[in-house]
């Protein structure tokens, strides 16, 4: 269980206004004492990086999905036949070239392509 910041939100804000005036870190650290004991290094990273999130300068959220592409579905036909209209860009073989189909192999169900 995550336990309580001894510092809050106007602490925060104290810190990164004294950051960006240039104030030196041990005197930060000083400053915002709690309980008469100086904050160490490690609470003013954190501190300050929680500062940092909260006014906006940095942004800690999850990597956009923008780029990823949804994968092709083919479809098998009545016939039992897969047309696979891109297979020579994507695999690199010429067309022309012949492969045999493979069983899947122990817990595997996939089935596999294999030239010939």
């Amino acid at each position: 269980m995550a336990r309580k910041s001894k510092w809050d939100a106007a602490d925060r804000k104290k810190l990164i206004k004294m950051v960006k005036g240039g104030v030196p870190e041990q005197e930060i650290r000083e400053k915002l004492a709690y309980k008469n004991k100086a904050m160490t290094s490690v609470e003013f990273a954190q501190q300050l990086k929680m500062a940092m999130v909260e006014s906006g300068a940095i942004k800690q959220a999850a990597p956009s999905v923008k780029g990823k592409t949804k994968p092709q579905t083919y479809t098998v036909t009545n016939k039992g036949r897969l047309t696979i209209s891109d297979f020579s860009e994507k695999a690199g073989y010429a067309t022309g070239a012949k492969f045999t189909l493979e069983k899947p192999r122990g817990k595997s169900k996939a089935w596999r392509l294999v030239p010939v």
